[in-house]
């Protein structure tokens, strides 16, 4: 397979008009990051030499959001006449390549890269000119369907809307993922007509086409139906994310040794870092990046935002919320604190009730902690200020900004005053 270069093309230009929504369908976020972002890590996961994202509506923002991305070019449907017309976009980009196309849904975006490896082995092993990634559905109402002749070989695909009666009972289905040998797609894609009950050029017709010149036509079956659902409104985006965390769980509690208590009750999203031996209680939120140590209690009630990052042995209790947090090793947040913009150092103690007030109504500043500070209960430091090591802030202190507080120094007080230096 690694001696067979591979190119990726990615359907991204539907109107998402199911969503209901000013924002596109792949910019919508499941388990913290957008649709589109999981199908072009299928992409990656599949070893792909370049991506081809075909976009439309709102292309603009989609292009922007992955703008930079390596070996990601973007091309544009307009307007949109089908999956086959989608693909036709991609002809340029295509062109001279001899290697093999896959075409993914900028909308699927659960495929495991296990799924996507068999499909290219069984493109290779089949020598096919096409292989369809096909699932049997119990319900295939809406989906096309894979039509085999009497030896069981692939023929074609009907959709839904030009199934003839005896054709409804086919439980396979066409998932929309493909994998094509590219020079024999480029033989048929501009063979594709119209001539069907949506007056679209169809990408499910190039099996047809493939399959009567006397082409291989192969279907790689996914044993696992929930891999290869589509989104096409909120309710599906909901149970996406649901899966997607679900993976993320498993993945944190039985690779990488993080307990996670009553986990149905925890969100984490895609993307975090969690060392092992690390506890997590319920109702607990994590959101996309955030990087956690070992050994670290995280919970329960408590929402890490991004940007936090924790070294090993903290804690992060009952109702703190954090973002663009920063912790030392053994730094702790017991309960019922607000903590933005702001660096703690090593064995720094953040009392119940503290605040880090970051925001001036314009802007947001940073705010540092040294080593070993104590920051007592009901303290509000407001940014941008640094608080030395060893320092510490009596009960209810607030720390203007700029009124930095040297280090060994207790200061008490609204606003804050030298008490004494510490002995």
């Amino acid at each position: 397979m690694a001696d067979r270069p591979l190119k990726v093309v990615v359907l991204a230009a539907g109107k998402s008009t199911r969503m209901k929504s000013a924002t596109p369908k792949v910019l919508h976020k499941m388990a913290g990051v957008p649709v589109l972002q999981w199908v072009l890590e299928q992409a990656e996961a599949m070893g792909a030499a370049e991506t081809i994202v075909v976009v439309g509506h709102e292309s603009e923002r989609v292009r922007e959001k992955f703008s930079g991305r390596a070996n990601t070019r973007f091309v544009t449907q307009e307007p949109q006449h089908g999956t086959g017309h989608a693909v036709m976009q991609a002809r340029e980009a295509l062109a001279g390549f001899n290697g093999d196309v896959a075409v993914l849904c900028g909308d699927v975006p659960l495929i495991r890269p296990r799924t996507l490896e068999l499909l290219r082995h069984m493109h290779v092993s089949e020598e096919a000119a096409c292989t369809i990634l096909t699932a049997l559905l119990p319900e295939p109402r809406g989906y096309g369907r894979i039509v085999r002749d009497g030896l069981g070989r692939v023929r074609r695909i009907v959709e839904q809307r030009d199934l003839a009666p005896q054709q409804e009972a086919i439980q396979e289905i066409n998932t929309g993922t493909w994998l094509y040998d590219c020079t024999k797609l480029m033989s048929v894609l501009d063979k594709l007509d119209t001539d069907n009950a949506q007056g679209e050029y169809y990408l499910t017709d190039t099996v047809r086409l493939l399959a009567d010149a006397g082409n291989r036509v192969a279907a790689c079956a996914c044993d696992d139906h929930t891999e290869v659902m589509g989104i096409n409104n909120r309710k599906q985006l909901a149970e996406a994310d649901r899966l997607a965390r679900e993976r993320i769980l498993d993945e944190l509690m039985i690779e990488q040794g993080v307990s996670v208590y009553q986990p149905e009750s925890c969100y984490i999203e895609a993307g975090c870092s969690i060392g092992r031996d690390t506890v997590i209680w319920p109702h607990s939120v994590i959101r996309a990046g955030v990087v956690i140590g070992e050994r670290c209690e995280i919970g329960p009630f408590a929402h890490l935002r991004g940007g936090t990052r924790l070294g090993n042995d903290c804690k992060v209790g009952a109702f703190v919320e954090t973002k663009n947090a920063v912790y030392g090793d053994g730094t702790k947040s017991g309960h019922l604190a607000y903590l933005g913009d702001v660096t703690l150092g090593s064995g720094v103690n953040i009392g119940a009730g503290s605040i880090v007030a970051n925001y001036d109504g314009k802007a947001k500043h940073h705010t540092e902690v040294g080593d070993n500070a104590f920051i007592g209960c009901g303290t509000v430091l407001v940014a941008p200020v640094k608080v030395g090591k060893n320092a510490q802030t009596g009960a209810n202190t607030v720390v203007p900004h700029g009124k930095d507080v040297p280090d060994d120094t207790i200061v008490v007080g609204a606003p804050a005053r030298e008490l004494r230096k510490k002995s």
